[in-house]
């Protein structure tokens, strides 16, 4: 993982920006980081009448009705979607750290415990800033958790929930002509919390990136990254019409924007909490040193989810 600047996110739109100075040949950041990103929001949406969605703070974020703050700054890193860990670069940007603080679980912590949140942020902090008159710490990763719910009527039929990735109801956006370090952002979703029956899935929503540039770092000696495989990544090209409840289960399961399944309940609620990892992929080409500040660029984030009934399984 190579260093140099800091990149910044935020959350609701999620905002960031960075800057760094050396370039290598292999991504990451090296050198001693110096570019910081200026936090923003992540912004949260719903558009079926039956699912609802609920909001928690994790590491670096705060929470305020359907949306979620970021108050801190962003470094370089990398996040596994199979197994909920982060790893971290050494000091010199040259290798994945091979101390614990190498490989970080994100996924395993309960919310509801402060103790447990400000353990996992404590790991993931990387430095502190000054932003005016504050200072800001600088993480490899933000979290926050998502609970969906669904009302079940008397009519029999699971639900599968999607990030609806048509037009721009869900999107990673910047001010800048041309997306640079921006590309690096990534988002994550991991369920933590699924009731019997029920199901979910393990995705990473690159928006800005296209898939054949998308890598992930999958333990500590895979420093160079590992290229996702199946329907784990939903890239910058993903733009699919959302399944009818006349698309058959088999092939709403085996879309990338599909998130999990809510197992029918007559007359009851039925909840699935997705934990949601935000980074800038260290294996991206663009998460260099990078010669212009201007290339450490702002990105905004907004998320959209619906629930679609499903076919019945086979």
């Amino acid at each position: 993982m190579k260093k140099s600047k800091v990149i910044v996110p935020a959350v609701a739109m999620i905002a960031f920006s960075t800057a760094a100075s050396i370039a290598g040949s292999v991504a990451w950041f090296t050198a001693s980081r110096q570019a910081v990103i200026s936090a923003g929001t992540y912004a949260v949406v719903k558009t079926t009448s039956n699912l609802d969605v609920k909001l928690a703070a994790g590491v670096g974020t705060s929470v305020d009705g359907k949306t979620v703050t970021f108050g801190g700054r962003l470094t370089d890193g990398s996040y596994n979607h199979t197994s909920g860990k982060v790893y971290q670069p050494t000091a010199d940007g040259k290798a994945i750290d091979q101390t614990a603080r190498g490989e970080v679980d994100v996924v395993s912590y309960d919310a509801t415990k402060a103790d447990e949140v400000s353990a996992v942020a404590t790991s993931l902090e990387r430095a502190t800033v000054k932003v005016g008159s504050s200072n800001v710490k600088v993480y490899t990763a933000a979290t926050f958790d998502i609970t969906f719910t669904v009302n079940f009527g008397a009519v029999e039929a699971d639900i599968g929930l999607f990030l609806n990735c048509t037009g721009d109801n869900s999107k990673f956006s910047t001010d800048a002509a041309t997306p640079i370090t921006a590309k690096g952002f990534r988002m994550g979703f991991y369920p933590i919390s699924v009731p019997t029956g029920s199901a979910g899935a393990q995705k990473v929503f690159a928006d800005l990136q296209e898939s054949g540039k998308c890598k992930y770092v999958a333990g500590k000696d895979n420093y160079a990254g590992t290229a996702y495989t199946g329907s784990a990544l939903i890239d910058s090209a993903y733009s699919d019409p959302l399944p009818t409840t006349s698309t058959s289960r088999a092939d709403a399961l085996a879309r990338a924007d599909y998130l999990g399944t809510f197992k029918f309940a007559s007359q009851a609620e039925v909840s699935i909490t997705i934990r949601v990892v935000a980074w800038f992929e260290g294996t991206d080409e663009n998460i260099v040193n990078q010669a212009l500040d201007a290339n450490y660029q702002s990105v905004a984030s907004q998320l959209t989810f619906e629930a679609i009934e499903l076919q019945p399984a086979a």
